[in-house]
């Protein structure tokens, strides 16, 4: 007995060297899926791998013909415990001891009719529920893995056809063979699923016969074929298949899923769409298909404005988008300004843009009239229903030349440092700064952003607006990714026509033209027109590479704005604690000039669970709801919910629902949480230019006693945190409280708005681990005066009175509990 204490204690005391700041809840995490594809009609077997998966006691899946049952789990040898920091070194951040590794095995009861296509999975765990994974149902294949080395075709791995191919390019520079035999005038098809499940993988494929002459090759034009092919085979005998990356990159996620075989597969379609409620007859591409599908316009989801198909038992899906404007055909030959094909608003044209002839990209052109001052929304749906197509739209005037929309007169120059920056972070490293201000425009190449943080020191960003970690261009410009030492200009936005005299700085006439639309659009183009006159217009569109070809279709929409939005959430699984709260974010989509308050709110939930209301409004994105567990909640399942968001928009009542098409979003319940947050700050009070303090208090539990950052969601507008260092808001290992300050912009509005904040657990798991205070601040930000007006906080860095702030939000009070204190 006494070896047995002695060897407790020297563990403990190990633990507490490696891991001083004590143990900690780290939700579940999954790490993998094997195998990624399942026959349909077959049981079988899969492992899910993470951390934290012991006594799994349910499995939910987002589609239907799917059994489940968990035959087993066991604990695998921990893994290296190696964690990088964001500048790529190891991190000194103590998160704990190595939760268990862990593989769930599931059997799996595919129904013989279950659809074909990726499925997504979550398990129950008594810490809460998973991250998702996923796999495919595929038709009843053998299936042929990698096995390295086959780098060679000495080394292929031999596939009997059908089949499927599996693997994975691990390795940067590593390349895989596979060997299979055709038959003479054998047609054979190829489709990755890989996509479906997450791959990061962009192949390269050759097809080679047995003396290594290459028969073909796809992907290095990033076009479609990349995913789906198929190639006729001259004379019987052996054939090779090659595979590796076209970023010649190395990563577990780079994986393949490729069918082998005779099978249907559809890989194009016009038109892309039809008007909801008509029939239409589609022309197909592909594989074994019939040249055309009928369809009906009626819709297969329960928001989104598409409906999807499989043609002829296909091994994939058809994508189809539903309108509710008249439909029109372009009449291809459209391909010049004299030869405008006319039409009427509001429109939906379907068209396709062909193969380039010569050195000229092929446009085409529509023509249609306007009122002077009125607005009109020009959106491509191209890209989001799997064409090939990179748009480019623009607005022309009648003889076919551009319309200015804008000046921007550069007054200031700078540049960036650092780094390369790409097309979507919001962060942007420059060299000075001293006269930029929140609300600023600022012009990096043909990109149009605007400034919503200055930095406090040479080690931070400035960070421009965005929306879900993607930034927003204005002015119809695109994002677009920035090479070191580019050029930032601060500008002033003029209307068309404006004549300035000369500052040696850039002076560009922004025409109405767009390339990619923002956030939600992809690689499809979303313009706003204002006619300057009355008269008739031309909107002309092609591909940005000047590309073309049957497949490159398109939906082009002319009307005039309907302003909408759509919702999303986050999580998307809450795992709430007995006892605790947890925040959920809710953020608003808003289209066309969308700038109503949505009032957002959970429906109904089971006993023990209840959830606060919040409203989003105008100039914001987003609100954050609580959601709280009693002590006495007793869910012994995860349960599905929903969160609504109503609105009014010119009299009309507007509902969405968030993620509406998501089948996983469950709450579940976790253990009493590691740290309990507390609010010794209910309200404050301060003017424009002032600074007020928030003081908060963390309780820990659990053994826990690591350092506790602390999450401030919902300022009203243009109040900021500030002073709060390069790790944001924290409390330290050695304090149970911190104090922030809180900053109006020296043009704040007069406004009140409820605070919310909220303490994370930093653990191993890429899920939310942040729990909240069940009382908000009340911050209210009094009519400015002559001495506050000009005041600046009292921290480094320059700090200037921001502009194009948005205006001030309405407070919601969180329901079932008394209004803040006077």
């Amino acid at each position: 007995m006494f070896r047995t204490a002695s060897l407790l204690l020297l563990a403990s005391l190990v633990l507490a060297q490696d891991h001083p700041t004590g143990p900690r809840i780290t939700p579940p995490t999954l790490s993998s899926v094997n195998p990624r594809g399942v026959a349909r009609g077959a049981t079988t077997e899969i492992t899910v791998e993470g951390l934290n998966l012991a006594k799994a006691s349910a499995v939910y899946f987002s589609e239907p013909g799917i059994k489940a049952r968990i035959l087993r789990v066991k604990e695998l040898p921990d893994l290296p415990d190696i964690r990088l920091g964001s500048n790529g070194t190891p991190s000194t951040i103590d998160v704990g001891p190595l939760p268990p590794r862990n593989q769930v095995t599931l059997e799996l009861d595919i129904a013989p009719d279950a659809p074909i296509g990726p499925v997504r999975l979550r398990l129950l765990t008594p810490l809460g529920t998973s991250p998702e994974g996923s796999f495919v149902v595929e038709p009843y294949y053998g299936e042929s893995a990698d096995t390295e080395p086959n780098n060679s075709a000495d080394q292929a791995v031999e596939a009997f056809l059908p089949a499927v191919l599996t693997g994975a390019i691990t390795r940067a520079g590593d390349v895989d063979f596979f060997k299979f035999r055709a038959r003479a005038g054998e047609q054979i098809v190829f489709l990755n699923q890989a996509p479906m499940t997450g791959s990061a993988l962009q192949p390269v494929i050759r097809l080679l016969d047995a003396s290594m002459k290459v028969l073909a090759e796809y992907g290095y034009d990033g076009g479609n074929e990349k995913d789906a092919f198929a190639h006729t085979f001259p004379t019987a005998g052996t054939y090779y298949l090659r595979i590796t990356d076209f970023e010649s990159s190395g990563r577990a996620t780079n994986t393949y899923r490729i069918m082998a075989g005779n099978f249907p597969v559809v890989t194009s379609a016009f038109p892309l769409g039809l008007k909801q409620g008509t029939d239409a007859t589609i022309a197909l591409h592909g594989f074994g298909l019939p040249a055309t599908l009928a369809a009906k316009g009626i819709p297969t989801t329960s928001t989104e404005p598409w409906m999807e198909l499989r043609p002829v038992a296909a091994a994939n899906k058809l994508r189809l988008a539903l309108g509710h404007d008249p439909e029109l055909l372009s009449t291809g030959a459209n391909l010049t300004a004299a030869t405008a094909q006319p039409i009427t608003l509001p429109i939906t044209l379907n068209g396709r843009i062909a193969a380039a002839k010569g050195a000229l990209p092929t446009h085409n052109y529509f023509r249609f009239t306007a009122r002077k001052g009125q607005q009109i929304t020009v959106e491509v749906n191209a890209r989001r229903l799997g064409s090939p197509l990179d748009s480019l739209v623009e607005v022309l005037d009648a003889q076919g030349k551009p319309i200015e929309q804008a000046v921007a007169r550069a007054t200031w120059e700078t540049f960036l440092v650092l780094r390369d920056h790409d097309s979507t972070t919001r962060g942007l490293r420059i060299q000075s700064w001293n006269s930029l201000a929140t609300g600023d425009y600022v012009m990096v190449g043909n990109e149009i952003v605007r400034v919503d943080e200055v930095p406090d020191g040479p080690d931070e960003d400035m960070t421009v607006e965005s929306f879900n970690g993607q930034r927003k261009a204005f002015f119809n410009t695109s994002s677009e990714a920035h090479g070191i030492d580019r050029a930032v200009y601060k500008v002033q936005m003029h209307p068309p026509g404006a004549r300035f005299s000369p500052n040696g700085l850039p002076l560009v006439r922004f025409n109405y033209a767009n390339d990619d639309g923002g956030p939600g659009y992809g690689k499809d183009s979303l313009l706003h027109f204002t006619a300057p006159a009355n008269g008739d217009y031309l909107v002309r569109i092609r591909d940005v590479r000047g590309l073309g070809g049957d497949d490159y279709a398109y939906r082009l929409h002319l009307r005039e704005p309907r302003p909408d939005y759509e919702l999303s959430l986050s999580p998307r699984n809450p795992n709430v604690p007995r006892g605790g709260t947890i925040p959920v974010t809710v953020t608003a989509l808003k289209r066309e000039g969308f700038n109503a308050p949505v009032e957002v709110s959970f429906d109904a939930l089971p006993a023990g669970l209840k959830a606060t209301k919040n409203t989003i409004a105008p100039g914001l994105d987003s609100t954050t709801l609580l959601l709280t567990a009693d002590d006495s909640a007793d869910l012994t399942h995860a349960v599905p919910f929903e969160i609504t968001g109503r609105a009014t928009v010119n009299g009309r009542a507007i509902a969405h629902r968030a993620n509406p098409d998501d089948k996983l979003k469950l709450i579940a319940l976790m253990p009493r949480a590691d740290v309990r947050l507390l609010t010794q700050t209910r309200v404050v009070e301060l003017a424009p230019g002032e600074t007020a303090e928030v003081t908060v208090a963390a309780e820990r539990a659990n053994g826990f006693a690591g350092r506790v950052p602390v999450v401030v969601s919902d300022l009203p507008a243009r109040v900021r945190v500030t002073d709060s260092g390069l790790n944001g808001v924290l409390i330290h290992e050695d304090d149970k409280t911190t104090t922030f300050r809180l900053w109006a912009l020296p043009n704040a509005e007069p406004t009140e708005g409820y605070i919310y904040v909220a303490a994370r657990v930093e653990t191993r798991s890429p899920q939310q681990n942040i729990y909240a205070s069940v009382e908000p601040v009340l911050v209210r930000v009094k009519p400015a005066t002559p001495s506050t007006a000009m005041a600046t906080p009292n921290e480094p860095g320059p700090h200037k009175p921001g502009v194009h702030e948005p205006g001030p939000r309405t407070p919601t009070l969180p329901v079932d509990r008394p209004a803040a204190p006077k």
